[in-house]
């Protein structure tokens, strides 16, 4: 039986681990090839793209760009574009930035947060658009923290909003090529960056977030790649623009996250 991404070729930003790992893995099983993303380490995307080929038997390569300097983004497109004729589905998964209040921001976190998830989305969508055939599929990945409070993530909130923006405007601007482009906005995501937010509380916070949870769990990376391997499908493509918010409902009984 045929799988319903056989011969597409999927690029995912921060796809060494977490959401961005997950999903790889979840489009490689439905036949996707794969172009793994990563920052700095080496080992795990390594790793990712011997699973994603010895597993799922697709074709996988791995690209190092430090996102938040543009000159390497800009290296990692030309080498997209030297190897791969097409690009059918791309991931804006990546994100990283300084965790301050915003009385503490300088120009250069700002700078640096903004090329990774704002400057760099422009210059992949605008590089990329030429190697998009119809009915190609882009999914943004915001967070929870552009909908409710989170201790330190103001600059972060900004930047996701932005993304947001850009998903909209981009799924406006490219109908006409009938190139789809979605958003998911995730709940807290049980992954090591969400221990390395909460530190020693990551234990008591997570039982608590279950508790309040209707779904009485945690969303995983797994659960988020399920909603995004959805979003890349035709059966996705009346919600052109949208974000989905994935929270399981807990947006509705949890007014407030403050963290610890």
């Amino acid at each position: 039986m045929t799988k319903p991404f056989h011969g597409k070729t999927a690029l995912i930003t921060g796809a060494s681990r977490g959401i961005g790992r997950a999903v790889a893995l979840k489009l490689a099983a439905q036949g996707a090839d794969i172009l793994i993303h990563y920052r700095k380490n080496h080992e795990e995307a390594e790793a990712l793209e011997v699973e994603l080929q010895k597993n799922h038997g697709v074709k996988s390569f791995k690209f190092a760009a430090d996102l938040s300097e543009l000159s390497e983004v800009q290296g990692m497109l030309e080498k997209i574009k030297e190897r791969c004729r097409e690009i059918n589905i791309f991931v804006a998964n990546a994100a990283a930035t300084a965790f301050k209040p915003l009385a503490e921001i300088r120009e250069h976190h700002i700078a640096k947060t903004m090329n990774i998830t704002v400057t760099s989305f422009i210059l992949a969508m605008n590089a990329l658009k030429p190697l998009m055939p119809p009915e190609s599929k882009v999914i943004s990945v915001s967070g929870i923290d552009t909908r409710k409070y989170c201790v330190n993530h103001g600059l972060l909130a900004a930047a996701k909003s932005a993304l947001e923006t850009l998903t909209r405007y981009y799924a406006i601007e490219n109908a006409a090529e009938k190139i789809f482009v979605h958003g998911v906005n995730p709940g807290l995501v049980d992954t090591d960056s969400l221990k390395v937010y909460f530190g020693s509380a990551y234990e008591e916070s997570k039982a608590a977030l279950i508790r309040l949870s209707p779904l009485q769990k945690m969303l995983s990376s797994e659960d988020v790649a399920e909603i995004i391997s959805f979003l890349c499908s035709p059966a996705a493509d009346w919600l052109n623009g949208e974000t989905i918010n994935a929270s399981g409902g807990a947006d509705f009984l949890m007014p407030v996250y403050s963290g610890s």
